[in-house]
């Protein structure tokens, strides 16, 4: 029999949590009287009001009581106010649109913050010990001058995570940003490249500090919570590929589909270093090998599928488990409010990784026959 333990909720945590889902609450009333779904006129009766035979010592009373005759006049001019405002925020007209779509944002973000006070696990301030011990790793991610709101907006959140020792910052393209640009709380290094390469994202680094690296495109936002989450699953698993977008590839002839797909054939064997954990001493290594130079010229030629490479280097170098996935508890992808997508065309993009795992599973071998199930953890993590 497993004993499960519940973590118990601190009571700050939850009286924010249950602020937060009263603030919901209030927000879906607002929406349904917008939309008209939900009929908040407060009847006159309901007041302190006597609206039956009237005599003079009930009138005198009634005349008397100032406090229900305020009341009174409240529930009327809010009874006309509901009106009002449902006669103005036509759903039709685009300033109702506006409105209800404001109204339904800020639903959703109280909702995100309550369910975070309440099952956030042991938050963004604290990170997860491996046999009583911590460690750090450094964040490392590629970008270009036309990023720059991504990349600042990326710094201050990510250098507030417990485990993050250092920020290395691979400049492609474009005249890079003063380090003191940036709101970190960590120290952050530029280091600027001279060709604009995919290949840039795996290059050996000096300035690399530790063993354990994140590899995190700069458009991605997720909690630090799952940060530190990964982080503990990979160092139980240093030899593997850790992270939070996984993919399967199989079928004959191979095509590169989205997650969804593994999700349907409940299994992966690819795991996307635009979010990912690995050991760089070995990853780079294998990536910059004689082995690698035919892939990495592919990469060069199409300027994409530097994270496929990877993974099959890492398969064609190991008979066992060679990558490990983290379910993040969201993500947001803010390229999709910039418009600086790498791989805005998503049917051009998908048919470019498929040529290249055709291409790679020539040259180093197919990893269409390993499959690893989304539960294959204990820490109920990977589902």
């Amino acid at each position: 029999m497993e004993i499960v333990c519940l973590q118990e909720i601190p009571v700050h945590r939850f009286i924010l949590g249950s602020a937060s889902l009263a603030a919901v609450t209030v927000v879906a009333v607002v929406l349904g009287v917008l939309l008209g779904a939900v009929k908040c006129i407060i009847p006159l009766n309901w007041c302190a009001h006597y609206s039956g035979k009237r005599n003079y010592i009930l009138l005198g009373w009634e005349r008397s009581n100032l406090f229900s005759s305020k009341v009174r006049r409240f529930c009327s001019r809010l009874n006309r106010v509901l009106l009002s405002v449902r006669g103005k925020m036509k759903p039709s007209t685009w300033f109702g649109k506006l409105v209800i779509a404001v109204t339904f944002v800020v639903g959703a973000a109280l909702m995100c913050r309550g369910v975070k006070y309440f099952y956030g696990g042991n938050d963004a301030e604290e990170a997860y010990p491996l046999n009583g011990h911590y460690s750090q790793f450094t964040l490392l991610t590629m970008t270009y001058d036309a990023r720059l709101w991504n990349l600042k907006m990326y710094v201050k959140h990510y250098s507030r995570c417990s485990s993050v020792k250092e920020i290395i910052v691979v400049w492609n393209k474009g005249r890079p940003p003063r380090s003191s640009d940036l709101d970190s709380a960590v120290p952050v290094w530029i280091r600027v490249e001279d060709q604009n390469s995919l290949n840039n994202r795996f290059k050996k680094d000096p300035m690399l500090k530790t063993r354990a690296i994140l590899e995190l495109d700069d458009d991605i936002m997720m909690r630090c919570d799952d940060i530190e989450r990964g982080f503990n699953v990979w160092r139980q698993h240093p030899d593997r590929i850790v992270g939070f977008y996984p993919r399967l590839i199989s079928g004959s002839p191979l095509k590169y589909r989205a997650e969804k797909y593994a999700r349907r054939h409940k299994g992966y064997n690819m795991i996307l270093t635009g979010a990912a954990f690995m050991d760089h001493t070995v990853a780079f290594e294998r990536y910059w090998s004689n082995e690698a130079k035919a892939g990495r010229e592919l990469v060069d030629r199409y300027f994409n599928c530097e994270d496929v490479l990877l993974n099959y280097l890492y398969a064609n170098a190991s008979s066992s488990q060679t990558v490990e996935y983290v379910r993040p508890a969201w993500v947001i992808d803010t390229s999709k409010f910039s418009g600086v997508a790498i791989s805005r065309n998503t049917n051009v993009h998908y048919k470019i990784r498929s040529s290249c795992l055709l291409r790679f599973s020539e040259i180093y071998g197919s990893i269409a026959d390993r499959k690893w199930e989304f539960d294959g953890r204990k820490d109920g993590w990977g589902l």
